[in-house]
């Protein structure tokens, strides 16, 4: 199975809320090494934006507006910060089919939209997200290196999609399946919900943390665990209440 199917029946009514729809479910294990397999079969920009966005989570239409600025590398480890300011959007060839070096021109969206600046989500926060992989991050760098940008966002949905179908998934591969595969991995990792919270970009607030429980609640690391707070009570005993993240203590006693 290359992607994830039906909840599990161990879990909460409060975490089958959250679980995420069938077009949105993330990779399987089997899935993602084979979406991996089909990017680096592909060209350089195919393996640049599969297993670009697959290893940052990255929304499509971020990923392709960044450039060689968004790149920082600090010791062994890039990092790619995605800017909160107005970007100025240079990504469309144009009708003649220029490239991007020397003049670019506005994605549809950016010119329709935001008099052709290109700008977050307005539900997601500026970040520095970490490269995990050494060999991916020589890659983005080396792209960057020969190339001023990655393509309209409209063309990167598109290879996802091709990708997909090259790697047999019966479904169509969006975005969204990599930016959920992403976050289940931080979760299985063992990354704490604050430390996920950020990379992925979610506010400080509760339907920020209500986003990023989907992540624990997807990682078979965790086996998909009912969530109580453990904070010893008057009584002596721990806590009982049910709380969104494996590190959280409940409303009375200091977070929810």
């Amino acid at each position: 199975m290359m992607i994830s199917g039906e909840p599990p029946g161990d879990l909460s009514e409060r975490q089958l809320i959250l679980y995420p729809g069938e077009q949105s479910l993330p990779f399987t294990d089997e899935g993602v090494d084979a979406f991996r397999t089909a990017s680096q079969e592909g060209d350089h920009k195919d393996r640049l934006i599969g297993e670009g966005i697959l290893l940052t989570g990255l929304k499509p239409g971020t990923f392709a507006h960044m450039t060689e600025e968004w790149l920082e590398r600090e010791g062994d480890r890039l990092f790619v910060r995605i800017p909160g300011d107005r970007v100025e959007c240079t990504v469309s060839p144009g009708r003649r089919g220029r490239t991007t070096s020397g003049g670019g021109y506005p994605c549809k969206d950016c010119k329709r939209l935001r008099d052709g600046y290109w700008t977050l989500n307005g539900t997601l926060q500026p970040r520095r997200v970490p490269v995990p992989e050494p060999g991916v991050a020589r890659f983005i760098e080396a792209y960057f290196a020969t190339h001023d940008r990655v393509c309209t966002p409209g063309t990167v949905s598109h290879r996802l999609e091709k990708i997909g179908e090259r790697a047999g998934f019966e479904k169509t591969v969006s975005g969204t399946n990599l930016r959920m595969t992403f976050g289940k991995m931080l979760a299985e990792k063992g990354f704490s919900s604050d430390v996920i919270r950020q990379v992925m970009g979610f506010r400080d607030n509760h339907q920020g943390k209500v986003m990023t429980q989907r992540y624990f609640i997807l990682s078979e690391e965790h086996e998909n665990p009912i969530y109580h707070c453990g904070e010893e009570t008057d009584s002596g005993s721990p806590c009982g209440r049910e709380v969104f993240f494996p590190d959280q203590t409940c409303y009375l006693h200091g977070q929810e």
